[in-house]
């Protein structure tokens, strides 16, 4: 669209390939400091490249909407979760403190509503919002060209992929006790990637099933990408709560996109969209046996697993994929700078 475009954003380890966009990188903090002293050298940093319109993507930053319109700036604001459901989500937020931080969100989100133009992730979110000043922009992947699976999904190894933050509430305790259950096909194994707390890394590797993973750690996202390629299914086992059940997970359609069908939780808005386009299974994600389950039925059905294969990649061409969704924030930018 002709942008200059400047990022503003927390030091990383992972190393990704340069683009077009300027990188300014702030030093990672702890939680409680990033979200006071990191918040105010954000948008320092923002206000100091000169930019006529600030994309926020963090809540943090909601405190800086009013100031930033006051300065004469353009401001959208990009909700990724729904505040007030995620605080059951978090595990930081003890029973004393859940008071205090649904009160933190119901101001945050007042905060966002005075932003010229509010982009949300899903639907739901969207309902927070006034509906003349907000539009619903899907995460779905980019279809580059080493996007798309070098051959038929049998050729690859007998392995799962699961590419993300892990915790407990992400499904890693059942993923891993399902290599461990007797229903699980033999020489299958997982590839797991992303960060881990190091305290839950202890815990699981503890686990029976461990010796069935080969974890990768945090990786790049060329990283990711080829081990989604190189894997016959994808884990989507999300944990039953509010802030899932009507959540959009990226990795579902980056799997969809490496033509790897997946196993995901059977919530309904998920199963309407694995049913649609017949690439994968859902299971109950609290029992390992379940997931272990449908495993061993991809392993037995291999004309099943080519079929979900080949419709999971169609579904990623024809509907998730990015270039469905710029017409969106392309036409969310125009009305920002109206």
């Amino acid at each position: 669209m002709g942008y200059k475009v400047t990022l503003v954003a927390v030091e990383s380890t992972v190393d990704a390939e340069r683009t077009d966009v300027d990188v300014v990188t702030l030093r990672r903090l702890p939680r409680l400091v990033r979200a006071s002293l990191g918040s105010v050298l954000a948008i320092a940093a923002g206000l100091r490249t000169g930019a006529k319109l600030f994309h926020l993507h963090d809540p943090e930053l909601t405190w800086a909407i009013p100031l930033l319109r006051g300065l004469g700036k353009r401001v959208i604001y990009d909700a990724h979760e729904d505040l007030l459901m995620q605080i059951d989500n978090k595990k930081y937020v003890t029973p004393a403190l859940r008071p205090f931080m649904i009160v933190a969100a119901r101001v945050s989100l007042g905060l966002a509503r005075r932003a010229n133009h509010v982009v949300t992730a899903t639907e739901t979110i969207a309902e927070r919002f006034s509906a003349s000043r907000v539009t619903t922009v899907h995460n779905y992947p980019t279809l580059s060209a080493d996007a798309s699976p070098g051959g038929p999904v049998a050729s690859r190894p007998r392995s799962l992929v699961y590419v993300g933050a892990i915790s407990e509430r992400r499904g890693v305790i059942q993923m891993v006790d399902a290599i461990a259950s007797s229903a699980f096909p033999e020489g299958w194994r997982l590839q797991l990637a992303g960060p881990m707390p190091a305290d839950l890394r202890a815990r699981v590797s503890a686990s029976a099933g461990w010796a069935g993973v080969e974890y990768h750690g945090p990786v790049s996202p060329s990283h990711a990408r080829g081990l989604m390629q190189g894997s016959r299914v994808g884990f989507v086992v999300l944990q039953s709560n509010a802030a899932y059940l009507d959540s959009l997970p990226t990795k579902m359609f980056e799997y969809f996109a490496a033509g790897t069908p997946v196993i995901a939780s059977d919530f309904p808005l998920w199963r309407r969209i694995i049913e649609e386009h017949d690439c994968g299974l859902v299971v109950d994600e609290k029992d390992p046996d379940a997931i272990a389950a449908a495993v061993a039925r991809y392993s037995e059905e291999p004309d099943l697993l080519d079929r979900h294969s080949r419709n999971a990649l169609r579904a990623a061409k024809e509907t998730f994929n990015w270039d469905a969704e710029t017409v969106h924030l392309r036409a969310a930018y125009r009305k920002a700078v109206e």
